[in-house]
């Protein structure tokens, strides 16, 4: 191709840049919606059935509740193992086991076999740090994520992955903090382990157990449970990745899961995980799981701070006021929101990853402007306007780099040998045994 033809190659991946650049630009038009839209059942059915046909997303489970009922709970789409979504598919929740973990220590708590404010060492013996700092981590900041334990000074997920929470809690022995207890917040996993295992050693129990006979089988959620690794998870958490416009069905890498991100469940079984978070603990059938103090509680930040037990306060001042968490894995993603001024509860699955997959987050927007009487807005997710970029980079490097290879002198794009025989890339200029090896 002549090097004009390289040319127009490179403006066309620059003019696709810039297009991308507009399409990343928040949508403002709405779905069609009646005139007073409504939170129900078919409102629901339409602004989900239309942003999956707009998107492509392949599927869903929402969860819709108000007060103490459920408004709504439904599958939309397949799983990647081709199967349709239902109101009982079970889905990987990823971080939003974060709250259910909480309301486990919770029901210890009012028991008075543990008291938020001692130190998780004094309960769990084996839990101990490099840093004798550790020894002063309590529970309370364990759940509010203020322990002072970070990515940044324990990177648990580049490590081995272990099997079971004694595991976790024990490969935890060199590391040391990030920070001194109660001075920071970093959202960190193993925050969570410690609190699971701190769960098993007061109760006597497997976690596991404890929270299917302590807090799910109360609410009411016989279809969800706890699981110790991805692996454990249905078709091992097998969901999809975007990239270049197309979607990839692939399986979960191994993480270990339990107590940070390890619950599977359905919608009908979020719905009920809802109606007792805006009903101050109260399942739908009127069972009391946990106080109404332990649920503001869990819901409370610390002082100047936004996480509180496995829930986030939306900023000051924005509307409608929220109580949420986000969960995400390589191949699903979640959300769940609380409005607690009109007791409405939302919790949606996507089955597309944390790398591609924004869709909950942003369906959950439509479905809060239902929520307010509002037309749904249609937004676009993330994903999707970074496939664009991604294309127009990719396009833009392949058209550099044959720009390069046409323009470069003759002889340089092909391996020579200097006089001790050693082989010379096009990108050296002269012999070099450390930077370049036979071709």
């Amino acid at each position: 191709m002549p090097i004009r033809g390289y040319r127009r190659l490179f403006r066309l991946a620059v003019a696709l840049l810039i297009a991308s650049t507009a399409l990343g630009r928040p949508a403002t038009a709405h779905a069609t919606t009646p005139t007073h839209p409504t939170l129900n059942a078919a409102s629901i059915d339409a602004y989900v059935n239309a942003y999956m046909e707009r998107t492509d997303l392949p599927g869903a489970v929402v969860a819709v509740t108000r007060g103490d009922q459920v408004v709504h709970a439904a599958g939309y789409g397949h799983t990647a193992a081709g199967k349709a979504m239902t109101a009982r598919t079970p889905v990987p929740v990823a971080s939003l086991s974060k709250s259910m973990t909480a309301m486990a220590v919770m029901r210890l708590v009012e028991e008075g076999r543990v008291d938020l404010d001692q130190p998780a060492h004094r309960y769990l013996p084996e839990f101990t740090m490099a840093d004798r700092r550790a020894e002063k981590i309590t529970v309370r900041q364990l759940l509010n994520q203020t322990s002072g334990m970070a990515d940044s000074a324990y990177p648990d997920l580049t490590r081995p992955q272990a099997h079971t929470l004694t595991e976790a809690v024990a490969d935890m022995r060199g590391a040391r903090l990030a920070a001194r207890p109660g001075t920071e917040w970093n959202y960190h996993n193993p925050n969570y382990f410690v609190a699971a295992r701190l769960v098993e050693v007061v109760s006597g129990r497997p976690f596991a157990d404890y929270l299917a006979t302590q807090v799910f089988r109360p609410l009411g959620m016989t279809h969800t449970k706890s699981v110790g690794t991805t692996d454990d998870m249905p078709d091992h958490a097998r969901g999809y990745v975007r990239a270049y416009g197309m979607l990839f069905p692939r399986s979960h890498p191994r993480w270990f899961a339990a107590g940070g991100h390890g619950v599977v469940t359905t919608a009908d079984d979020l719905s009920q995980w809802l109606i007792a978070q805006n009903n101050q603990g109260v399942s739908a059938a009127g069972r009391r799981v946990v106080s109404a103090r332990s649920v503001d509680v869990m819901h409370t930040p610390p002082k100047g701070r936004e996480y509180a037990m496995g829930w986030s306060l939306s900023p000051s001042g924005e509307e409608p006021r929220q109580i949420r968490h986000t969960g995400e894995l390589l191949t699903h993603n979640a959300i769940q929101t609380l409005l607690p001024d009109s007791r409405t509860g939302i919790a949606i699955v996507a089955n597309t990853g944390m790398i591609s997959g924004d869709d909950a987050a942003v369906m959950l927007d439509g479905l809060v402007d239902l929520a307010q009487g509002k037309p749904p807005a249609v937004r676009t997710p993330f994903t999707m306007k970074a496939d664009y970029v991604l294309a127009a980079l990719t396009l833009l490097a392949i058209a550099l780099g044959v720009l390069g290879a046409v323009r470069a002198p003759a002889g340089r794009g092909a391996p020579r040998t200097g006089r001790c025989g050693e082989w010379v890339c096009a990108c050296c200029p002269a012999p070099s045994r450390s930077s370049c090896s036979p071709n």
